[in-house]
């Protein structure tokens, strides 16, 4: 009885985790969208104000930096919220080892 206890709650930890993995991955894209727009006024910005221009385009570029991270991010934990078929078909006391 405690085994099939025990799995259920391992069962249900690893869905909130995956579950959680992907909102995380959710919120980082919707960060880098965001940060693609910041850089875009920036750049902006640097052709309305050439005297501001260099260091306008320094920070569009960091802008654009910092998004491309932030998809990175979300490509890892979209890739470990996925579970392989192999991994769907282990016992639940499985799921989560190095296979």
């Amino acid at each position: 009885m405690t085994d099939r206890i025990d799995a259920e709650r391992l069962a249900g930890a690893w869905s909130t985790a995956m579950d959680l993995r992907q909102r995380i991955a959710a919120t980082a894209v919707s960060i880098a969208e965001t940060e693609d727009g910041v850089a875009d006024t920036l750049d902006h910005l640097a052709r309305v104000r050439p005297h501001d221009a260099e260091r306008l385009r320094a920070r569009a570029a960091h802008a654009r930096l910092f998004a491309a991270r932030e998809r990175a991010q979300a490509a890892i934990y979209r890739s470990c919220a996925a579970l392989p078929d192999e991994r769907q078909r282990l016992p639940l006391t499985e799921i989560g080892r190095d296979h």
